[in-house]
């Protein structure tokens, strides 16, 4: 039996099906590596796109979240070949066949995630670790820092010993991400200001034969970790990261140094640009 179509639905399935060819393929991002180490991954998270993720038969994947992200629910295409589960802020999978190309779709309780899962090609490494950077969370970070500046500045009005007076003439030197985002001290107790998201340093104090001492404040106000004492250096440090701090107004019998930068009946707070990568 011949089935004979309407030129005009024949002339529009022949149009349909050239324009299908013209498509370009289903664009994909292929997570770049966050180092040197091509097994560790890194994308920035967009709910509109899907995650290449290279695997290997007999290695493990772990897509890491930020803090608090819990694993909801999700599914797989081919969940039979896939050894997979939540752990933490986590997901970890693992192929149980040579062939197990599939999807992968997450759901936390705060974002959704889609994944290709594929085998890897020549010449690339697998994906042992994906870590996702989140553009909200980091746009969250920096109003809430604004607002910790503001209340800052009010706040360490009523810190500074004499009104209107203070010794902002420091110098660091080192690793300058764990740079506060301003440093100051009156006289007696020294301000350290981190309006960031980031981990905090430990702050130790050094003494004139080098030795440290750590002398972490249990005085914080807002952004502003106080250390009850002033040194003519000290040393912050976050594992193998250290910055230099040196006083170059330093008074062992705390006088203030009269030349450093005042601003009478206001408090300055001095950004570090290298601190906060501009």
């Amino acid at each position: 039996m011949t089935i004979r179509f309407p030129k005009a639905l024949a002339a529009a399935s022949i149009a349909a099906a050239l324009f299908g060819m013209s498509l370009p393929a289903v664009a994909e991002v292929v997570p770049g590596a966050c180092g040197s180490d091509r097994h560790i991954a890194c994308a920035v998270y967009d709910p509109n796109e899907t995650y290449r993720i290279a695997y290997r038969p007999g290695e493990a994947t772990v897509l890491v979240f930020e803090k608090g992200e819990k694993i909801d629910g999700g599914g797989m295409g081919d969940g039979k070949a896939w050894t997979a589960g939540p752990a933490g802020n986590g997901f970890f999978f693992k192929p149980k066949a040579p062939q197990a190309a599939t999807n992968l779709i997450l759901l936390t309780n705060r974002r959704r995630y889609v994944l290709k899962l594929v085998p890897v090609r020549r010449h690339e490494e697998a994906v042992w670790s994906l870590t996702f950077d989140y553009p909200d969370t980091r746009a969250k970070a920096s109003a809430a820092a604004a607002v910790r500046s503001a209340e800052a500045q009010a706040l360490l009005a009523e810190t500074v010993s004499t009104p209107g007076v203070g010794n902002f003439n420091y110098d660091m030197h080192g690793d300058t991400t764990l740079a506060p985002t301003a440093l100051w001290d009156d006289g007696r107790f020294t301000y350290f200001e981190f309006s960031t998201s980031r981990d905090l340093p430990q702050i130790y104090r050094v003494y004139g034969d080098g030795k440290e001492a750590l002398v972490n404040p249990d005085d914080v106000r807002g952004p502003v970790l106080v250390v009850h004492d002033t040194a003519q250096r000290f040393n912050l440090r976050v594992g193998d990261a250290v910055l230099g701090i040196r006083n170059n107004a330093y008074r062992p019998d705390g006088q203030l140094n009269p030349t450093g930068t005042t601003i009478p009946g206001t408090v300055r707070l001095v950004r570090q640009k290298e601190a906060a990568g501009e």
